[in-house]
């Protein structure tokens, strides 16, 4: 054969190859060192690429990270020894999209690995997805076997196949001991199994089939079941059915013991007209007591909401036709939730009781007084002559409830707020006054509880406010809206920062910056200050290593904790977590809660305290000095520092009896060895006071306003000369 002939045919090899490489469904590509030669066109399409575009290029282009592009190439010394090698691993298209691929490789020729490998590629999303989709159904099926509050087995020719945990613990097994078991061993007698073989014809016709009867538990004992079963596939009945078994042996006793009564009953009624008569009567007692029940509260005995709304509704009929006014108060106990959940539920039961009784005995005989649920009460106070005769009827409820309740060997002291609106200037509806009167009654809370308070329109648009600003809180993490400033503390000896203080600080889309007056007593009660709470510890965290990979020297930051945060069961672990997570150290951390945080529920506060200071967290009390705190308490408390109200400070120049608390505070701070820190020092005067009274550190103005994080490390290396000024 000529040059010319052979050239030809290896030509002509070459595109029978080429060809036989662009018909197959896989992608195929020659590599050498981790260069693509060239591949087929199936490779190509599979990563969204034009012809001959990847050739010559390197393989870091399929794959989405240098991670997984490093664990691309961990193979190759398997392959230069001849292996085969195969792996599943997401990789990239050329529209940055990524896939899961099953990739196949060998060397070409393992005795000289120069020569490259050669690589399939199959595109195994669908196949993934489905995978994906089966484990989820497979994980969804078990979760409703396991949670099922019925026994469930699958059974073939009488054998369990498979069961759930109920199933299982109504016969006294462990699901897994049943596996692969005929079902003889749970019935009390071999007649009684071979009886109930009759149902498995009407299964194999597709159709369901229920009954009672008699099983046995491991330990011998028998109870009723009801059995409901059904074939799996109606198609093919005999392959499989599934089988639901409930334990009814206390219902059947109650049906058979409501059968004999019945029969009984129905004897001595035949026996007795008179019997009969006693009966009718007993029912309709039943049917009065029924008829009570629906319209009025089953614990006070008052009108509920129902019987109210119909009472309201005809008094301000009578209202319009007389043209008369009407008074409609919401009424809310104050603080009834903490002697529900420290004394106990029947206690809070006695003073709902107890309160209802003292309402009763102050109102008019035309007014009702019910409860509407909880602690809230509504009276309507029909046929008045102005609102000033309802507000003399609220302060004479307040001054009634103000006279303690003894229940249950308990003293109790109990207030309300109460909101008053008036037909026909507050409302002309039920719905309408009612609403009202409970806007009311939420400003009464915010005056200071204790109170009463006429409706104003204006506490509709407050409300709704509130309300647009507690939505807006639910997004402002997602959306990245708080940011923290801080406020440095100064060592008044030293004249140097040693440590800043996290303050939050909110950028409304609409309102601008928020300070933390505006928006965290709502988080609190809202239950949204968890979520705010570590989000400032998270982003403080963040903001020391930032600082400490920036060469500042180190120094601890102080976060605030709100009541509902440091009143959570678990809240010392929580922060170890997050500390865990960040690598912060915990001396860096420094936790301050207010003094009357401290002295509610003050074991269970010592514990707290304890938890985290092993940890190695700085404690500080905050607003020292206005919580009434015991000073036995406060020996217990492992705290490290007291931080003095800004309200002694203020006017501790001109006020000789601020000047003593501050200097009373500091001198038992010095005693219990805890640092004292003077807050709100604003000016030259009362710097020179906390100083003299002893305050070794100092907060406030006069050194610097809370700054941005970026302004931290020049106060940082700032000194204060002895005046700030």
């Amino acid at each position: 054969m000529s040059v010319r002939d052979q050239d030809d045919a290896l030509h002509a090899l070459a595109r029978e190859n080429q060809t036989l490489l662009d018909t197959v469904l896989v992608g195929i590509v020659f590599v050498r060192e981790r260069v693509m030669l060239r591949c087929n066109r199936r490779f190509e399409e599979i990563f969204g690429y034009a012809p001959n575009e990847l050739d010559g290029r390197s393989t870091r282009v399929l794959y989405p990270d240098d991670a997984g592009f490093q664990y691309g190439g961990s193979p190759y010394a398997a392959l230069a020894q001849g292996a085969t090698h195969q792996r599943e691993q997401i990789l990239m298209r050329k529209d940055g999209s990524t896939f899961w691929c099953r990739l196949y490789g060998r060397a070409m020729d393992a005795a000289q690995p120069h020569l490259g490998s050669v690589w399939l590629f199959e595109d195994v999303s669908e196949r993934k997805a489905e995978e994906l989709a089966v484990r989820s159904l497979v994980l969804e099926q078990q979760a409703i076997l396991d949670n099922a509050s019925a026994g469930i087995a699958f059974l073939k020719d009488r054998v369990i196949l498979r069961c759930n945990r109920r199933f299982g613990e109504m016969l006294g097994y462990p699901p897994e001991e049943l596996l692969q078991r005929g079902t003889r061993f749970m019935y009390p007698s071999e007649k009684a199994w071979r009886d109930a073989a009759y149902v498995y014809p009407v299964l194999a016709r597709g159709e369901a089939h229920a009954r009672e009867e008699q099983l046995m538990r491991h330990d011998g004992s028998l109870f009723w079941c009801r059995l409901t079963g059904r074939a799996v596939d109606a198609a093919h009945p005999e392959q499989e059915s599934v089988w639901l078994f409930e334990d009814v042996t206390e219902q059947r006793a109650a049906r058979e013991d409501l059968e004999l009564r019945v029969r009984e009953r129905t004897a001595e009624l035949a026996r007795s007209n008179e019997r009969l008569l006693a009966e009718m009567a007993e029912r309709q007692l039943v049917e009065n007591r029924v008829r009570h029940l629906a319209n009025h509260d089953e614990l006070t005995g008052l009108p509920n909401r129902r019987l109210l709304l119909d009472r309201l509704a005809q008094a301000l009929a009578l209202a319009r036709r007389a043209e008369e006014q009407l008074a409609v108060m919401f009424l809310d106990l104050d603080r009834f939730k903490t002697i529900n959940d420290s004394l106990g539920h029947a206690v809070g039961d006695a003073l709902l009781r107890g309160v209802a009784q003292r309402i009763v005995g102050i109102v008019r005989e035309g007014d009702t007084v019910a409860r509407i649920g909880g602690d809230e009460f509504v009276i309507l106070l029909p046929r008045i002559e102005s609102g000033t005769q309802a507000s003399v009827v609220a302060a004479k409820v307040m001054e009634t409830l103000a006279q303690p309740l003894r229940l249950e060997g308990h003293e109790l002291h109990v207030t309300a707020s109460v909101g008053i609106a008036v037909f026909p200037s507050d409302g002309e509806t039920p719905e309408t006054l009612l609403r009202n009167a409970d806007s009311a009654m939420y400003h009464a809370k915010e005056a200071g509880r204790d109170n009463h308070q006429f409706f104003a329109a204006q506490m509709n648009v407050t409300a709704q406010q509130r309300l647009e600003l507690e939505n807006d809180l639910h997004h402002a993490l997602q959306r990245n809206e708080l940011f923290l400033h801080y406020q440095p503390r100064i060592d008044l000896g030293l004249g140097r920062l040693v440590g800043v203080e996290a303050l939050v600080r909110w950028h409304h889309p609409r309102r601008g910056v928020l300070h933390p007056g505006a928006f965290i007593a709502l988080a609190e009660e809202t239950g949204l200050i968890t979520r705010v709470g570590e989000w400032v510890l998270r982003e403080v965290c963040r903001q020391l290593l930032d600082w400490q990979r920036q060469g500042l020297p180190t120094f601890p930051v102080a976060v605030n904790l709100s009541p509902r945060q440091f009143g959570q069961r678990h809240i010392a672990e929580r922060i170890g977590e997050i500390l865990l997570e960040t690598g912060v150290p915990s001396s860096l951390i420094e936790l301050e809660i207010t003094e009357t945080s401290l002295m509610q529920h003050t074991e269970q506060t010592l514990g707290t305290l304890s938890r985290l200071h092993k940890m190695g967290l700085k404690l500080a009390i905050d607003d020292f000095g206005i919580g009434y705190s015991s000073l036995s308490y406060l020996k217990r408390f492992p705290v490290d520092q007291l931080k003095i109200d800004q309200s002694f400070v203020r006017d501790i120049g001109a006020d000789p009896a601020n000047a003593a608390i501050v200097s009373a505070i500091a001198t038992l701070a010095h005693n219990l060895r805890l640092q004292v820190v003077a807050e709100g020092v604003e000016t030259g005067e009362q710097l020179d006071a906390v100083r003299l009274a002893g305050c070794g550190q100092a907060q406030g103005f006069l050194f610097s306003r809370p700054v941005a994080p970026e302004e931290v490390p020049a106060l940082a290396l700032q000194r204060w000369s002895a005046d700030a000024r």
